[in-house]
């Protein structure tokens, strides 16, 4: 009885297939996948991504009747408003060299398609007219969609976006080829920011001129008031390597359509004391912002500029203009004020319009602005009319002689700066100055200089390399001493 049963079950299976066809070489091909910039896919992204149309081509005749289509989506969800009966288009391509037959196929969405969904089931009716009715070897079916809630693309991939699968099938199986799931999207990235450092030593504060102008630079231009302190270049690729913004055709390009730059903000901090006061084009106004410039890829003064901050905000067209070239940073001095020791922090924000777009963001140290040799420090020197004698004793520990230079601070910050020792030899060491003297050589300097009844302190800086300095005191009766 069971054999029976089992036998009767195969020969229906069999009826069916054969009214389907056993052919089954169905042809499942997606539109190519679109290669989006991943800076569509910011943590607010909801928006849709066209992809392209999905095209399953028959790969056997489909007797009339009914049947369902499935497409199954992965890492998304249907976008826009979803799915209708609509969205799957049947295209006839019979030809009158076989008959002209009318072929068929009508559409009705029953299950998913709505914009949380990632599954949709299409019930179908084949009907044609003819002998044998039902549709033919390379009709068409074409899913038209989109898709939303993409997360996978937000790095470059070009294989692990979304994948869209198909199937059609009867109450007994598949009556054509399944399409296995194929990658319907990809990403690279749009815009890069990059930034790098002027070579070590291509320029440095001049000791010789008082530490208030830089050496003259080895490359890359610029004088002794301004120091190239490193760039930054906003980059596209161009073309088709750039991606294309959420339609799947617009070519990506930071400041134009969607992604349009609200600002892009560059900011450097450092110490900028020596700065804030230049004035290049002489119109007698300092809070232009002249101490700190951008040139190369476009010219532009700081926004703002303060001791410890320069700002330059940058519009959608000047983001435009200074795409794909190198953007330099200049540090300007005014020749007067002591130039300060530091290393400049830049930090570059492009914020797209667009509040779903991932925003471009870069962060580097550039070039250390240093001295043109050593420098070493004297924070203790005593009241040159105190209690107590002070000396202090220079040594040039390399194997080169050059000039040493002081800068002597008072309490309340005010500070000066002389030649110290014209030459000191290689390997040699000075005489004990006393704090007196020093005092006496910072007056003859600068009048108005005055220690007051605080204490001093000290920089010292060698045009050499290795450059020592002890400070040294005597107790009251001069029978001891001792170093600090």
């Amino acid at each position: 009885m069971n054999f029976k049963k089992n036998a009767l079950k195969t020969a229906i299976a069999a009826a069916g297939i054969a009214g389907s066809s056993m052919s089954m070489a169905g042809t499942w091909a997606p539109a190519a996948a679109p290669l989006f910039a991943t800076e569509n896919f910011g943590a607010n992204n909801t928006g849709a991504l066209v992809v392209g149309n999905a095209v399953y081509t028959l790969g056997t005749s489909v007797a009339n009747g009914s049947q369902n289509i499935i497409y199954t989506l992965t890492g998304g969800t249907w976008g826009g408003n979803g799915l209708t009966s609509a969205s799957v288009v049947f295209t006839n391509t019979c030809t009158a060299a076989q008959g002209g037959k009318t072929d068929a196929m009508t559409f009705a969405l029953v299950d998913g398609g709505a914009n949380t969904d990632n599954t949709a089931q299409f019930r179908v009716t084949t009907a044609g007219a003819g002998a044998t009715g039902g549709t033919r070897v390379n009709d068409t079916i074409t899913l038209v969609y989109n898709v939303q809630g993409v997360t996978s693309l937000g790095a470059a991939t070009t294989t692990g976006g979304p994948t869209l699968a198909f199937s059609i099938g009867d109450t007994v199986g598949n009556v054509d080829t399944s399409g296995a799931a194929t990658v319907i999207a990809s990403s690279i990235v749009g815009t890069t920011i990059a930034g790098v450092a002027t070579a070590a030593g291509d320029s440095k504060i001049d000791v010789s001129a008082g530490t208030t102008q830089f050496t003259a630079p080895t490359a890359g231009g610029g004088g002794t008031l301004s120091f190239d302190a490193g760039s930054f270049t906003i980059t596209d690729n161009g073309g088709a390597a750039n991606g294309v913004e959420d339609d799947g055709a617009t070519i990506w390009q930071a400041g134009t359509t969607d992604s349009a730059v609200t600002a892009t903000t560059v900011t450097l901090t450092g110490d900028f004391s020596a700065s804030v006061g230049v004035d290049t084009d002489l119109d007698g106004n300092t809070a232009e912002g002249e101490g700190v410039t951008i040139s190369g890829c476009l010219n532009a003064n700081a926004t703002t500029l303060t001791a410890t901050t320069a700002t330059f905000s940058l519009t959608n067209a000047n983001t435009l203009a200074a795409l794909n070239t190198a953007c330099d940073i200049n540090i300007n001095v005014d020749g007067a004020t002591v130039i300060p020791e530091f290393t400049p922090a830049l930090t570059v924000a492009v914020d797209y319009t667009g509040a779903t777009l991932t925003d471009e963001a870069l962060a580097l140290n550039l070039a250390a602005v240093a001295k043109d040799g050593s420098t070493a420090a004297a924070n203790l020197l005593l009241n040159p009319t105190g209690t107590y004698d002070n000396f202090i004793r220079v040594s040039n520990a390399s194997a080169v002689a050059g000039s040493v230079f002081a800068t002597v601070y008072n309490d309340s910050g005010e500070s000066v700066t002389f030649t110290l020792i014209t030459s000191l030899g290689a390997q040699s060491s000075s005489d004990l100055i006393s704090v007196e003297d020093l005092y006496a050589s910072a007056q003859a300097a600068d009048a108005t200089f005055d220690v007051g009844t605080g204490k001093l302190r000290g920089s010292f800086t060698g045009e050499f390399a290795n450059i020592n300095v002890q400070n040294i005191s005597t107790s009251t009766d001069g029978t001891t001493f001792f170093t600090f």
